[in-house]
Parts: structure tokens; sequence; C-alpha cells
């Protein structure tokens, strides 16, 4: 006897309750962790030549001086109560640092899902099309290679093919020198190269996943009744194959926002972006511990909101996720 389904509220309310002590979990290991890199702020912003009595009451100043259970609780404390502490390098809220540099990582990451999903579903098609020719084998190969590349290695021949050769696309930055918020073409041109550094190993990868889940739904005997009506093999492909491959292609897809995530920290860093992959690096090896905490709880929850909505999704799409 089949197991009664639960509603989408019930559903949705238990997969937040999941993943709470997931983020919990996760800035404890991160607030722990960051303690364990040698020297911290006290230390990092003062000239070797500075006094050790004026870096212990700096390091007093930031309550580096207590120890590090009792920081933690702190942190927790003032976090509970929306206070996600003093940025030491900037010496601004780290929420308003937040507030300002989030949208820039927004700006790049969406016109970057969005490049994935195309390019993965243009690969399939392409190469389910002539199934087992040799552009079949090609795409296979070649997504698995591209998957594989560092994407710092293919940033820089992105940016020496189209920024140095051919001198289409800016190298770096959001803007051009005096045109800050002034337009819109001069945020495309330099949202070029950096999109596509994060979209392409990221295509590659889910047109690898799409391509295991159409093989699988190709065996369905309504796929084969639709070709033997005579449909096209593209009809074939959009209206069976293609849709009832979606709902695990939207789960993966959850997946694939911590993945934009992390390859921020290196696009962002390499194209000089103001964002927050690139802030993180830099609150890293500035020993600014309330800001990498920041970082990493925006960064937990937006990738719990996008596992989320996934979820969502994927529940609408097939009722039989909502299962006990």
């Amino acid at each position: 006897m089949p197991r009664p389904g639960r509603s989408l509220p019930a559903f949705l309310l238990g997969r937040t309750l999941q993943a709470v002590p997931l983020l919990v979990g996760l800035l404890t290991l991160v607030f722990f962790l960051s303690r364990l890199l040698p020297g911290d702020a006290g230390t990092l912003f003062l000239s070797p030549t500075v006094s050790p009595e004026a870096a212990e009451r700096l390091r007093v100043q930031f309550g580096l001086d207590r120890p590090v259970p009792v920081q933690y609780i702190l942190w927790i404390r003032a976090l509970l109560e929306g206070n996600l502490g003093l940025s030491f390098s900037f010496n601004a809220p780290v929420r308003e640092i937040l507030a300002r540099v989030f949208p820039n990582t927004i700006i790049l990451a969406i016109p970057a899902l969005f490049l994935e999903m195309l390019l993965a579903v243009g690969l399939v098609a392409v190469a389910k099309r002539h199934p087992g020719s040799t552009i079949d084998r090609l795409l296979s190969r070649g997504t698995l290679v591209v998957y594989a590349l560092p994407t710092f290695w293919l940033g820089f021949i992105l940016v020496m093919v189209f920024s140095y050769w051919l001198g289409v696309f800016p190298s770096a930055y959001m803007w051009s020198a005096g045109s800050e918020g002034s337009s819109p073409v001069d945020l495309v041109r330099h949202l070029v190269l950096p999109s596509l550094t994060l979209a392409i190993p990221g295509a590659a990868g889910l047109a690898r996943y799409l391509a295991s889940t159409v093989g699988d739904v190709e065996k369905e005997e309504y796929v084969l009744a639709g070709t033997s009506m005579g449909l096209t093999h593209w009809t074939v492909f959009r209206r069976y194959i293609l849709k009832n491959s979606m709902a695990p292609f939207i789960s993966f897809m959850g997946t694939e926002i911590g993945g934009l995530l992390a390859g921020a920290l290196v696009t962002e860093t390499l194209f000089a972006w103001p964002g927050m992959g690139r802030l993180a690096v830099m609150a890293i090896f500035a020993r600014d511990y309330p800001l990498v905490l920041g970082c990493t709880l925006l960064a937990g929850v937006v990738v719990i909101v996008g596992n989320l909505m996934a979820d969502i999704l994927q529940a609408i799409l097939d009722p039989r996720v909502r299962l006990e």
C-alpha cells in the first residue's frame, strides 16, 4: 500500500528544518578553522616596527584576546540579535558591506546560470540528434575535458583570446573608468568573459548529467510510440524526452548554485569583479573574521534557498518526491 503523500507546505517546512543544522554546522566549522590560520587582524594591520603593546591594544579592541570558544559564543549571540559584527579591514558593519557587494555577484551569477542551462540543453540536443556518431562521441569526451579544466585557466584563455588578441571585451572590472552605473552596454561588455568563465565548466557537467537522464528516458515506451507515429526527432525530443528529463535536471541545478558561488571566488578575483567572492578572498587574507563569517552565512543561505526552490519545482513537476 503506497504511503500517504505530504502537502507541499509540509514538504517545504521539512526541507527548511533539515537545512538549519547544516547552516549552523557550516558556520561553526568556518569559525574555528579561520582561527587556525597563522596571524590575526591585530598583527596583519600593523607595521613590524609597531610595539607589542600597540598590537595587543588592537587585539583587545577587536576582541581577539579572548579564548576562541568565548569569541564563538559572543558571535552567535550577536548573530541571533541580527548583528554580523564590524569588519576589521573596512571598519564598517559587515551587513552594510555585504548589502553593497552582493548585488554585483547576483548580476554575474544569474546570466551565468542561464548560460549553463542553454549550453547544456543545446549540447545534448545536438548529440542526441546524431546518437553514436562522431559528433556524439566528441561532445561526450569534450564535455568531460572542459568540466575538468581549472576555472582560472579557462578565464586566462578567454582573456588572452577575446581581450588581448581580439580586443573585443574588457579584461577586468565591472565598469569602464568614468561610466559606472551609466551604461548598460558597458556593463554587458564587462559581464561577458566572467560569466562565460563561470558558465562553461558548469554547462559541461550539466550536459553530461542531462545526457545520462535523456538516455534513460529514451528507453521509455511512450518515446518509442511517438517515434513510431512518424514524429520528427526534434518533436519527440522536445515533447517527450526533454520534458520528462526536467525534474532530475532541475534538482541538479539547485546544487549548481553552490558551484557558482564557489567559482565566483576565483572568477571575481581573476576579473577584479567587485562581488562577494572577491570580498571573501580579501577577507581571508586580511584575517577579517567577521567578514569571512558574514560571507559564509550569506553564501549558505543562498545555497539553501536555491536548493529549496529546486525542491519546489521538482515537487510540482513530480509529486512523488513529497512521499514520506
